[in-house]
């Protein structure tokens, strides 16, 4: 029994399937679809592009960017001004979806730097800004520019600098010789004897001295919420110590003393700045004889973390237990420093008296 003529052109072609299901097999209904090709399907919708400087402006107020650290969101915006203002010179400006048909840009941007560290902190810096606008705009993944940046960029294989012994004794002794001396000299103790990095130094509050054991506390890496505990040797703590108590001793019934920044140009308000601190340490190196020219240019202040580092290793301290010290969130980080290790263990051994002897010489 047919239903009848309806009034909606679905309704009909409903009324005449049936029809033509009553008076036909089941196979022969199957072969006449088949061999008709009759198949329905919407055309994928195409993402709509959008200009870069309208994917910047949405980044700079997102959530992935905002809950970023103050640091980290910082060197977010020079990475991405550096970014843009290289996209703008190009004789055509990519809309944001080209950059992931057309990746050799990214490349092309990345070839002038030349160093590995700073190659790294741009590229990862491209991969969250592209991770970020491509899921809100696209809703794609950025597969050929993860490629790009992940694998086809070539990488310098320079290993971390690290000062020497003599080095860094002469840098301490020229620290007490110059302006705020104190205060400098404490600072390059701090380095040395916590390996801590730059923001987490200039970020020390008086209450994240942790006398008792022998830690400080430190701002996590990503996470400016959060804080965690690191050693720190037992000299540079109590150097630590007199300086606090020479500078704030005079303010400890504050209510506020434990919030004051151990190292700050305003009584404890507000911390120094990370730049202020380059500055006065790029003052020093310039300064020491024991430093050579060719080392002034590849030696920075992050190089006391790598002799931190590396001078625990020369003394024994495992790779695990170094990697905890420097608060790495992987023990992959710190083997790099194994490499530089080996390194010093080949210099060292050609330096050794039998390395020179003549005897080498009797079978020639």
């Amino acid at each position: 029994m047919f239903r009848k003529e309806g009034n909606s052109p679905v309704a009909n072609i409903m009324i005449q399937l049936q029809k033509l299901a009553a008076s036909n097999s089941h196979d022969h209904m199957k072969q006449a679809l088949e061999k008709s090709n009759l198949s329905f399907f919407k055309e994928p919708k195409q993402p709509k592009d959008v200009t870069l400087d309208e994917a910047v402006n949405w980044y700079l107020q997102s959530s992935d960017f905002i809950q970023k650290s103050d640091d980290t969101q910082k060197t977010y915006r020079s990475e991405l001004n550096q970014f843009v203002t290289y996209v703008k010179s190009l004789p055509e400006i990519p809309s944001l979806l080209s950059f992931e048909q057309n990746p050799k840009v990214l490349l092309d941007y990345l070839k002038p730097v030349k160093t590995q560290n700073t190659r790294s902190k741009k590229a990862s810096f491209l991969r969250h800004f592209f991770t970020v606008t491509y899921t809100r705009f696209f809703e794609i993944d950025i597969k050929k520019i993860k490629e790009t940046l992940y694998v086809r960029v070539e990488f310098d294989e320079d290993l971390p600098r690290a000062f020497t012994k003599e080095q860094i004794e002469e840098l301490v002794n020229l620290s007490r010789l110059s302006n705020d001396g104190f205060r400098n000299f404490v600072i390059l103790w701090t380095f040395l004897g916590s390996g801590i990095r730059l923001n987490e130094l200039t970020q020390l509050q008086i209450g994240d001295i942790c006398f008792e054991t022998q830690t400080i506390k430190v701002r996590a890496k990503g996470n400016k919420l959060h804080k965690e505990h690191r050693l720190i040797t037992n000299t540079s703590l109590e150097i630590l110590r007199k300086y606090i108590n020479f500078k704030y001793g005079a303010l400890r019934n504050l209510p506020n003393y434990p919030d004051l920044y151990v190292f700050s140009a305003n009584k404890g308000t507000s911390s120094l700045d990370d730049s202020t601190v380059q500055r006065m340490f790029s003052q020093l190196i310039s300064e020491a004889q024991s430093i050579s020219e060719e080392q002034k240019e590849r030696l920075s202040i992050h190089s006391l973390r790598h002799s931190f580092a590396l001078f625990a290793l020369e003394e024994g301290v495992d790779i695990v237990a170094i990697s905890k010290l420097l608060g790495h969130k992987s023990l992959n980080t710190t083997t790099i420093y194994l490499q530089l290790f080996n390194n010093m263990l080949l210099q060292a051994i050609e330096k050794h008296p039998f390395a020179r002897s003549l005897a080498s010489n009797l079978f020639d």
